[in-house]
This record gives structure tokens, C-alpha cells and sequence, in this order.
């Protein structure tokens, strides 16, 4: 994948999904309501946004967010995992240290933005 540099005043967010479990489950991932990919089993993606508050959505069975607040020249991860639901699973979003994250989604494979 081309990691082209951030632009300056903007944040990158990484969000991937270690888990292949659940994996015909590929909901839209929302950010503050637009919708920027998708949580793809062992893939991950990544957006620059501008500094502000972010929520996360990925609607499975239920919506689940995450929402946290983006820093100027920050670098935030958001990691996927499933969790079996009554009828179906359900995909969330954490919060993941830096640290963690870089070894894990070494394993996960770069999913190319398609429009559609």
C-alpha cells in the first residue's frame, strides 16, 4: 500500500480486524456518519482527518460507537473484534496503544478504498 505522509494539520486513524472469526461479517464503518470502509476480516484502512471529536459506528445486528477525540499529528488505531450476538455477531470498535497495535495489524492486509 502507498502510505503517503499525512498532510500537516491532519491525524491519521488505522482501523483494522485481527479476527477471522465472523468473517462473512463485513459491516460499514462509519466516521461521524460517513461511511469509510469496511471491517474486513484480517484487513485494515486508514483515513487523515483534521483534529476534532470522532465517533466510530459499525451497525451488525446492533449499532455499536466508539468515540474518542483526535489530536493534531496523532496517530489513533481503532481495532475490530466480534462477539457472537443472540441472531448474529456483533463487530466493535476499541481503542488500541500504538504499541499493540503496529505488531497486530503487521498480519492484516491493506484494504484499497473502493467507491462505490
Amino acid at each position: 500500500p502507498k502510505m503517503v505522509a499525512e498532510s500537516p494539520g491532519t491525524s491519521r486513524i488505522f482501523f483494522y480486524r485481527t479476527s477471522v472469526l465472523g468473517a462473512a461479517l463485513q459491516p460499514e464503518v462509519l466516521l461521524n456518519d460517513h461511511k469509510v470502509g469496511k471491517a474486513v476480516a484480517q484487513g485494515f484502512f486508514y483515513v487523515d482527518r483534521s483534529p476534532g471529536n470522532y465517533i466510530v459506528a459499525t451497525s451488525t445486528e446492533v449499532e455499536r460507537k466508539l468515540s474518542f477525540t483526535l489530536e493534531q499529528g496523532q496517530t489513533r488505531y481503532v481495532r475490530f473484534s466480534v462477539s457472537m450476538g443472540f441472531f448474529a455477531g456483533h463487530v466493535y470498535g476499541e481503542l488500541v496503544e500504538s504499541s499493540v497495535a503496529s505488531e497486530e495489524i503487521k498480519d492484516c492486509k491493506y484494504i484499497e478504498d473502493k467507491k462505490d
